[in-house]
């Protein structure tokens, strides 16, 4: 019962705000998109996507993370040309 009692008292004294970030799971983020996991991975190396929140061994992001990523993609910030398929024969 001690152990408990300290825990307790130990997450009383956090400075963590009540009103903190709404966070959403990697997974749910990448499902609502319709991506796999390994085009969230390349988006998180390049940048566009803010690293997530590992908590527990859970990937997540904050909503403000979320609508960076929305408002950059809807100013074209992601956009590439396509590039052609290079021929493989020779003429």
């Amino acid at each position: 019962m001690a152990n408990s009692s300290l825990a307790s008292e130990q997450v009383r004294t956090l400075n963590v705000p009540a009103d903190g970030p709404e966070l959403i799971a990697l997974r749910r983020f990448r499902a609502d998109l319709g991506v796999v996991p390994s085009t969230a991975w390349r988006w998180i190396q390049r940048g566009w996507l803010a690293a997530p929140l590992n908590i527990g061994g859970r990937l997540y992001l904050t909503r403000e993370q979320i609508a960076e990523f929305k408002r950059r993609a809807a100013a074209g910030e992601f956009a590439t040309k396509i590039k052609p398929p290079h021929s493989t024969r020779r003429r």
